[in-house]
C-alpha cells in the first residue's frame, strides 16, 4: 500500500499531527500545504525531505500527487474539493481525519476518521472512531517527584471568535484560579503569541500570589516534547471539546492532563484529574460547540490536591504510564493500516 500524505510545516496542532504521522507511517509521497495566515510560525523544511509544496492546491497539484499512490491520508480538510473529485475518478482512497468543530459536510472522503468519541452520532454514515496515537519515544524516562510542584499549561495560539477571544484551553480560569493556591508551585505557561499572556491578565486584574513562581514564555518551540521537560503535571481547563493534542503529548510524557469534566475528556481520563465545570454559552466555528468554563474556586482546589497530595499524585503518574503505551503508535498503527488499506 502506497500512502500519500497531506501535511503543515509549522508547530500548530496540524503540523505536529501530520508530522508524527509521516514519521510513523513512512508515506510513500508527501503534499506540504503552506496556508497563507496572518500571523505564520517559522515553516519547517527539514520535517518532510522530498516533499512538493504548494501554497493552495490545483488540479496540477492533486494531480500529480496522486500518480502512483493508493490512498490519501489528510488532517482536518483536504484543502481543496478537487482533492475529493480527481481522487475518486482515478480510483484513490481519501482518508480525512476530521475535527467535529471544524467538520465541513461538503468534504467526500471515501472515509471518515474522528480523532474521538464528541459527538460521534453527529458525524456522516460510516465514521470510524480513529484516536490521534502519541509518540512515546519522543520522551525519555524520568523519574517524577512525589509531588507535583512543577504545573505546565499550554496556551497555544489563542483562539478568536468574531473578534472575542475565547481562551479555548482555559488560561484565564487558570490564572484565576493561581490566586487562591496557597501550596508552592512553579508554573510555565506556553503561548504562541507574543504578550498574549501579559495582556490576558491586566485586562482582567489577575494578580499571582508570591508562592506561585509564573513563568511565562511567548515564543514557539523547535521540538513539541521539550516543552514537557522537567513537568509534573498539566493543567489545562479546555473549554470545548475535541482533539487536544497536549492532551495526548502530556500522557506521552507521562505525567497527568488535568481537565475540565467534559465529553470528551470524561470518556477516556480518569475521574481523578477532572474538575467541575459549567455551560457558558456556545460558539459556531463550521458547527456549533458548547463552551463551558471551570469555577476559580474549584480549580483552585484541584490544584492544591495536585500539589500536595502525594498519594493522589502517586496514583496519576501510574495511571499516565498506563495509558501512553495504549495510546502509542505502536499499538495504534495496525489499526491505520487497516483503515487505510479499507
Amino acid at each position: 500500500m502506497r500512502i500519500g500524505l497531506i501535511a503543515r510545516a509549522d508547530s500548530r496542532g496540524l503540523g505536529i499531527q501530520t508530522k508524527a504521522f509521516h514519521d510513523n507511517m513512512a508515506p510513500a509521497k508527501t503534499l506540504v500545504v503552506d496556508c497563507p495566515s496572518i500571523a505564520p510560525l517559522p515553516l519547517r523544511n527539514d520535517w518532510y525531505p522530498a516533499a512538493t509544496w504548494t501554497r493552495i492546491p490545483n488540479a496540477v497539484d492533486i494531480n500529480t500527487f496522486l500518480d502512483d499512490i493508493d490512498v490519501v491520508y489528510t488532517a482536518e480538510t483536504g484543502y481543496t474539493p478537487l482533492l475529493w473529485d480527481i481522487a475518486e475518478k482515478r480510483g484513490v482512497r481519501t482518508v480525512l481525519h476530521a475535527n467535529f468543530e471544524f467538520l465541513n459536510r461538503d468534504d467526500r472522503p471515501t472515509q471518515w476518521l474522528a480523532p474521538s468519541l464528541w459527538r460521534i452520532s453527529e458525524w456522516p454514515e460510516g465514521t470510524i472512531h480513529l484516536p490521534v496515537p502519541v509518540e512515546v519515544n519522543r520522551f525519555p524516562e524520568t523519574d517524577l517527584p512525589d509531588r507535583a510542584t512543577n504545573l505546565l499549561h499550554i496556551v497555544g495560539r489563542p483562539t478568536i471568535d468574531r473578534g472575542k477571544d475565547l481562551h479555548r484551553n482555559g488560561t484565564l480560569d487558570f490564572l484565576q484560579a493561581l490566586q487562591y493556591v496557597t501550596g508552592k508551585a512553579t508554573v510555565t505557561v506556553r503561548c504562541q503569541a507574543e504578550n498574549y499572556v501579559t495582556a490576558l491578565m491586566a485586562n482582567h486584574a489577575v494578580v499571582i500570589p508570591d508562592n506561585i513562581d509564573l513563568r511565562i514564555v511567548h515564543s514557539d518551540i523547535e521540538n513539541y516534547w521539550d516543552a514537557y521537560t522537567g513537568q509534573h503535571a498539566l493543567i489545562l481547563p479546555r473549554r470545548f471539546g475535541g482533539l487536544c493534542l497536549p492532551a495526548n503529548e502530556a500522557i506521552a510524557a507521562g505525567i497527568p492532563a488535568i481537565m475540565t469534566d467534559i465529553d470528551p475528556n470524561n470518556t477516556w481520563l480518569p475521574r481523578e484529574w477532572l474538575m467541575p465545570a459549567y455551560q457558558t454559552g456556545a460558539i459556531r466555528a463550521k458547527q456549533f460547540v458548547d463552551v463551558y468554563q471551570a469555577d476559580p474556586i474549584g480549580l483552585a482546589v484541584k490544584l492544591e490536591q495536585v500539589i500536595s497530595d502525594a498519594d493522589w499524585y502517586a496514583d496519576a503518574k501510574r495511571t499516565a504510564r498506563q495509558l501512553r503505551y495504549r495510546m502509542s503508535w505502536d499499538t495504534l498503527k495496525p489499526y491505520y493500516q487497516e483503515v487505510l488499506a479499507g
